[in-house]
C-alpha cells in the first residue's frame, strides 16, 4: 500500500509542471491574427449585417486592422490585446477613415481559421467590454466572424 500511494505521489510530482506548462499554451496568440481575413457573419444591435455590408477584406498586421468602410474608403485602427483570460481581450482604437477618432473594447476568438470579434463601440457612454460572444439590441455589441483568406 505504501509503495502505491508512494508511486501515486510520485506521478503527480512530475505531472505538475506539465500541466503548467499546457496552461501557458492557452495564451491567444495574436501573431495568428496577421493575414487577411473575410466576413462570413455580421451582427450590430442583434440586427444581422447585409452581405454586401460584409464584402471586402479585412488585414490585420502586428498592430493595425484595415477594414472596408464603403466604396473607396477604409478605416485603419490600432489594436492590442490586453491581459489574459479566455476569451482575450482586445481594445482598438481608429486610426484614420472616414471618422478619425473612436475607440472600442472587445474580446476575440481564434479557432482554426475562424475569428470571433465582439466589441461595443464607446460613443462616450462609458461603453463596457462585452463578456461573451452576442450582439443584441439590448447590449447594442457588434459581433463578427471571419475566416481567413486563402
Amino acid at each position: 500500500m505504501r509503495i502505491v500511494l508512494t508511486s501515486c505521489l510520485a506521478m503527480l510530482v512530475l505531472a505538475l509542471p506539465f500541466g503548467r506548462a499546457e496552461e501557458k499554451k492557452g495564451k491567444f496568440d495574436a501573431g495568428k491574427l496577421v493575414g487577411t481575413w473575410k466576413y462570413t457573419a455580421g451582427t450590430k444591435g442583434g440586427e444581422k449585417v447585409a452581405p454586401e455590408m460584409l464584402a471586402g477584406q479585412v488585414v490585420f498586421t502586428k498592430d493595425t486592422i484595415t477594414l472596408p468602410a464603403g466604396p473607396d474608403q477604409k478605416f485603419v485602427m490600432a489594436y492590442k490585446i490586453v491581459g489574459e483570460g479566455s476569451p482575450a481581450k482586445i481594445d482598438m482604437e481608429i486610426k484614420d477613415g472616414p471618422v478619425k477618432e473612436g475607440k472600442a473594447q472587445g474580446i476575440v476568438s481564434l479557432e482554426g481559421e475562424v475569428l470571433k470579434i465582439c466589441y461595443k463601440p464607446d460613443l462616450g457612454d462609458g461603453a463596457k467590454r462585452p463578456e461573451k460572444f452576442e450582439s443584441t439590441k439590448d447590449n447594442g455589441n457588434f459581433l463578427f466572424e471571419l475566416k481567413k483568406a486563402k
